[in-house]
This record gives structure tokens, sequence and C-alpha cells, in this order.
């Protein structure tokens, strides 16, 4: 988790957008780390891994609104990041913590960055 985390830091300090096919190899990655690791996943990951997903869901609906030949896979993109970014909020709600809890544990992370 953290090696997607310290890549997801340098990518949001970066002056130019990140290329389409950086951004899908990360994409497919996270996404893959996300299917064989949700599991064993404690509430700390959780919260780090809703917080990468939201940042991928949002970065991919914005630039699926562009006109263009990627557009479609960005929206595939930012589907696939919202199922898992709501996939994690239900997580974290199963083990205790209220939505409050959870969005102030995601603004509180969000501005340790």
């Amino acid at each position: 988790m953290e090696e997607y985390l310290a890549k997801m830091k340098e990518y949001l300090s970066m002056e130019s957008e990140l290329p389409y096919e950086d951004f899908n190899q990360y994409f497919q990655d996270y996404t893959g780390y996300l299917s064989n690791s949700y599991e064993q996943f404690d509430q700390d990951a959780c919260v780090k891994a809703k917080f990468v997903a939201a940042i991928l869901h949002a970065n991919s609906e914005d630039r699926s609104k562009r006109k263009g030949p990627l557009a479609k896979k960005y929206r595939k993109m930012s589907e696939k990041s919202k199922l898992w970014t709501d996939a994690l909020n239900y997580r974290l709600l199963k083990t205790g913590m209220s939505q409050q809890e959870i969005d102030q544990a995601n603004k509180a992370f969000s501005d340790s960055i």
C-alpha cells in the first residue's frame, strides 16, 4: 500500500498531467493490488486505499469528460475506481467507523500530503 501511496504523492506534486499510458499502468497495477489484497486490509490501510481510489476516480472522471479517443477508457476507469471507493467505504463502515469519522480520516490524510 505504501508504494502506491508514495507514487500517488509524487503524481500529485507534478506540474504536468500524467500521460495516459502512465495513468493506465498505475490504475491497472493499483486495482490489481486491491483485488488481491483487499481482504487483508486493516482500518488504516482501508483509509489509505480509499484515498488513492478516490483520487483515481476524480481524475479519471475529469479526463473522461474531454472529447477524444481516450474518453471511453477514462470513463471505464472512473466507474471501476468508484466501485472500489464505495467498497472501501462500506468496509470501513462495517469496522465500526461512522461516515463522519471516515470523512474526517480522509480529510486528515489528505491534509497531511
